[in-house]
């Protein structure tokens, strides 16, 4: 369907309650299918069985990866860790063959529910990490993964895949710590206000695997890391917390972050015990930040699921840009500027005059969206008469204040049908969605949200105001519409954070 035939509603505030136009049905599941459709391409691009076949080839005895070869007449052994590594440690097998010996493979509960438990495999699966959490099933994985890693030598070759929630799933703290001990210093420290990089460093220094500690009890033996990035910029050194990665943090700076937070002197003995004697050093040598006998592939990250996405937008008849890849900070802002953004486009499609104000606009907030190099050329040189398809994709945040139910997304796309009624946009139609990559926003059972409004039989008498203040954007789009605006598509075994879709049209 071209977007010149598609009618693209959009929410509508008034006196607190949600309102709309008469639009006829049909003409708005064109819409959220539209949204949809575009937001599926990006998810089926990062198939983890898709990028494995496209990154990883045999021949004869040969182990293709990128522009490099190794032998195959060694035996090949695979782990994993992560939301991912299931689809992509089930491809490899086929690849691999009877090449493969055996694998070790932590997954999230829940995952041999929504794709099956494999039979007859090389490779064991073993799920674990409930909510996400560390726990005692990922702990007995992680043992498994030691065990068997630490008996490999040079006449080996280890596969090592690597994903998103991938720290959860590899939890080995150093004796005499236990997984108690050191879940509870982890929470305590976010408590009390400790950044992702001082967690990190906490966990890499009390963690037997984690911040090189694979790669280390791997040393003698070649090891491939594949990793499917869920971090904008893709950096190998934070993914799952670094397990093949050198930790290039001072020894010293896990206890300097523990007395930052006032916690030294109330952390159990164990830790203590292990601050004090200090890692084991290197078995491998290390140049420029990088092992010497392990090599690094980020073979999926979301720029591939942002240009499938656009790909898709170009094929319904949409001209189509992304924004950034790299959209981070608080939800309310970044819908504040995507409403702006909408009203200055939409001021383009009525009067082509305007598009210096578009450009003095993009300019102004090219670094609080972190705008794609060239997006700004390229939107003013589009053609606005079939309508225009925006992309970007990263991972903001929400400030939680409420009690509610919901996630980042769904309550970005709450926040941006509130912010755009303040914009009084008269010449578009104007849709949006959100949603993460891994079919699962917050603790619900939904990707994400569209923003489109209904007929007004189907509106609730509610203030969506007080839903976005109670973090409750999932009860809100329960109730609006019977749901429809929710995107639910279960897990998709992949995780490559969230992807934003803004579609923009001549009012028809």
């Amino acid at each position: 369907m071209f977007a010149s035939k598609l009618i693209s509603p959009v929410l509508c505030l008034e006196k607190n309650k949600l309102l709309s136009v008469i639009v006829p049905k049909r003409a708005m599941s064109s819409c959220g299918g539209t949204l949809r459709d575009i937001f599926m391409e990006s998810v089926n691009s990062v198939r983890p069985q898709t990028l494995i076949r496209k990154e990883i080839r045999v021949r004869e005895r040969t182990l293709l990866v990128g522009n490099r070869s190794y032998d195959l007449k060694r035996p090949c052994h695979v782990v994993g860790f992560g939301k991912a590594v299931y689809g992509m440690a089930q491809e490899l097998e086929l690849i691999l063959g009877d090449r493969l010996q055996r694998g070790i493979v932590n997954v999230p509960v829940g995952i041999f529910q929504k794709f099956g438990k494999t039979s007859g495999s090389r490779i064991e699966y073993i799920e674990g990490a409930e909510n996400n959490l560390p726990d005692e099933a990922a702990s007995k994985g992680a043992r498994m993964i030691k065990d068997l890693v630490e008996k490999l030598n040079e006449d080996d070759l280890l596969i090592v895949l690597v994903s998103g929630g991938g720290s959860a799933l590899l939890p080995l703290p150093i004796p005499p710590i236990t997984l108690e001990e050191k879940q509870n210093l982890v929470r305590t420290l976010s408590r009390k206000g400790a950044t992702i990089n001082e967690l990190n460093c906490v966990r890499k220094r009390i963690s037997q695997l984690k911040g090189g500690g694979l790669a280390e009890l791997a040393h003698p033996c070649p090891v491939i890391c594949l990793v499917l990035s869920d971090i904008i910029g893709d950096p190998v050194d934070f993914i799952a917390s670094a397990p093949t990665i050198p930790d290039a943090d001072p020894p010293e700076m896990a206890t300097a972050i523990l007395e930052k937070y006032r916690l030294l002197h109330d952390v159990p003995a164990s830790v203590k015990t292990v601050l004090e004697k200090g890692k084991c050093s290197c078995r491998s040598d290390v140049v420029d930040g990088e092992y010497q006998h392990v090599y690094t592939y980020v073979i999926g990250n979301n720029k591939i699921a942002a240009e499938a996405a656009k790909q898709e937008a170009i094929n319904k008849g949409f001209q189509s840009a992304i924004i950034s890849t790299g959209i981070e900070g608080d939800v309310r802002k970044i819908s504040e500027i995507y409403a702006q953004l909408a009203r200055n486009v939409a001021a383009v499609i009525t009067d082509s005059g305007n598009k210096d104000s578009l450009k003095v606009f993009l300019e102004t907030f090219s670094e609080d969206l972190r705008v794609r190099q060239g997006f700004i050329d390229e939107l003013l040189d589009m053609d606005y008469s079939n309508g225009i398809c925006l992309i970007s994709a990263g991972e903001p945040t929400v400030t939680v204040t409420g009690s509610g139910k919901g996630g980042r997304n769904q309550q970005l796309a709450l926040a941006f049908s509130v912010e755009l009624n303040k914009q009084a946009i008269e010449s578009a139609d104007i849709s949006f969605l959100s949603c993460g990559t891994d079919g699962i926003d917050g603790p619900t059972d939904a990707a994400g949200a569209m923003a489109i409004r209904n007929s007004p039989e189907n509106t609730p008498d509610v203030n969506p105001e007080s839903f976005l203040n109670n973090n409750d954007a999932y009860s809100f789009y329960e109730k609006y519409n019977g749901g429809e605006c929710l995107v639910k598509i279960g897990h998709t075994g992949t995780n490559v954070m969230d992807i934003h879709v803004m579609i923009i049209q001549p009012k028809i």
